[in-house]
């Protein structure tokens, strides 16, 4: 991926049940690792648990995405730059999900916030962050298949998931050789609080763990490379 021997991530909604797994296998990999969420609480704790645990842990960078400006994000790709040089691998993942409703019944706000982070957020990251990214570079976006096949009480939620397809599928249809590549992860059905919020009834016992579906997101990304090496 880089001359280096490990690769720069940032993950986005990193204080998230598969946003954890997916920081706590990246840095068992060997890599660096910077981990976005507006959660501050929730990405110290992960921090004091990481260090406990591997003696490493991610840089934080909390921020909103719902409410973040164009300016936050320029300011983001400033401090990335000059704290890291470069981005390998952006994960797309911060998601929100408040409750499975008719669209006519979604409020406004939860509109806002929703589309916000699921759909404008992940454009303005890639706009701001391209430059910091080779062609050896991977931008992940993980999607959410179900929603998209049965649409209805999905709301804000679904309609960025297939927005967020329609993303992808511009940006490898528009791609030149100097850019990263672009792919689309669906790790399938987990257990992790925004599952709850859409079956509350759904039990642990009976569902992949977010460190399976993590699993999945290091081996997308890691076959990706395998890929580009054997064609090279």
């Amino acid at each position: 991926m880089n001359e280096r021997d490990q690769a720069v991530w940032l993950i986005t909604g990193a204080a998230g049940a598969l946003g954890r797994a997916l920081v706590e296998q990246c840095l068992q990999a060997g890599h660096d690792c910077i981990a976005l969420d507006r959660n501050t609480a929730g990405l110290e704790a992960l921090h004091d648990r990481l260090v406990e645990q591997f003696d490493r842990a991610p840089a934080l960078m909390p921020m909103n995405l719902a409410g973040a400006a164009p300016e936050d994000y320029q300011q983001l790709a400033e401090v990335i730059e000059r704290e890291f040089g470069r981005v390998d691998v952006l994960v797309h993942n911060a998601a929100t999900f408040k409750a499975l409703q008719p669209l006519q019944h979604q409020p406004p706000g939860e509109w806002l916030e929703i589309i916000q982070t699921s759909l404008t957020a992940p454009f303005m990251l890639n706009a701001v962050l391209s430059p910091l990214m080779s062609e050896r570079a991977r931008i992940v976006m993980i999607g959410d298949r179900h929603c998209l096949e049965r649409p209805g009480r999905w709301g804000a939620y679904g309609i960025a998931q297939a927005g967020r397809r329609q993303m992808a599928a511009a940006m490898n249809a528009e791609r030149v050789p100097s850019a990263a590549r672009i792919i689309e992860v669906d790790p399938g059905p987990f257990y992790s609080p925004l599952r709850v919020a859409a079956w509350p009834s759904d039990s642990p016992q009976d569902l992949p763990t977010a460190a399976d579906a993590a699993g999945q997101v290091m081996a997308a990304v890691n076959e990706s490379e395998n890929d580009d090496q054997e064609a090279s």
